[in-house]
């Protein structure tokens, strides 16, 4: 499969090598704050940064993950033979695709796939989310689909009930802005339709924020330079501090 020469791709993933040295350094960074008994907060350019953060909970124990994304970034070797890192880094964190990512410091897997739960992804083709879900290997997929057909208090207590039930130490949460509908949030690199709306994340966020499982959390995604009236940043920073504002230890 041809690529442009001017990118590296290390077995399949783009600065592969790269990544892989700032995951280290990213995780002594969320690890030190996690021994503080602080919240740390990741924000990122892009979904890599799923890894050195999710590299940090394997150091301290067994954790799970919430995905909150418009992708399920599960590209692996299996599946796609070159992509970039943000798009493969659910499927790296439980263990799928390259060793230089998936295996720092022989911690494979970074957090198990039964203690993942992506939500809020969704293709033009409603058939596609279908052959997805068959291929996630444990991993609970509640799609955009799914969540807007149960409704928001149907879904939040499903959270509450998954968050509590899981034996595990806590949750990392993961939040790219593309969950949003592309109506509200076009500043990304791939706006999806049939997105969430503000109001409808912010409900979501504080209602796992509140369950005080949440340990981290990292944002990713939103592009200013492509919000030039800075509305929709704006509009974005709006409900992260209203879903953290009550959280004294975010660091």
């Amino acid at each position: 499969m041809p690529f442009p020469a001017e990118k590296i791709y290390n077995n399949g993933a783009l600065n592969g090598n790269q990544i892989a040295s700032f995951s280290i350094e990213l995780a002594d960074a969320v690890e030190k704050v996690l021994n503080n008994k602080a919240f740390p907060l990741v924000l990122g350019g892009d979904c890599s940064v799923l890894v050195g953060s999710a590299l940090a909970l394997a150091r301290k124990g067994k954790f799970g993950m919430i995905h909150l994304d418009g992708h399920p970034d599960y590209y692996h070797k299996g599946n796609k033979e070159y992509a970039v890192v943000g798009g493969m880094s659910l499927a790296t964190i439980t263990g799928k695709g390259t060793d230089i990512l998936t295996n720092l410091e022989n911690r494979r897997p970074y957090v198990q796939s039964k203690h993942v739960l992506t939500l809020g992804y969704r293709e033009s083709d409603p058939k596609q989310n279908i052959i997805l879900e068959a291929t996630m290997d444990g991993v609970s997929c509640w799609s955009a689909e799914g969540v807007l057909r149960d409704g928001l208090e149907k879904t939040a207590k499903k959270l509450i009930d998954l968050i509590n039930s899981e034996d595990v130490e806590g949750y990392w949460l993961h939040l790219d802005a593309d969950v949003l509908d592309a109506s509200i949030m076009p500043s990304v690199d791939c706006p999806e339709p049939n997105g969430l709306q503000f109001s409808e994340l912010e409900m979501l966020l504080k209602t796992m924020l509140e369950t005080e499982k949440i340990i981290g959390m990292n944002v990713t995604i939103l592009d200013p330079d492509l919000d030039p009236m800075k509305e929709v940043t704006k509009s974005f920073s709006n409900v992260l501090i209203g879903a953290l504002k009550s959280n004294n230890d975010v660091s």
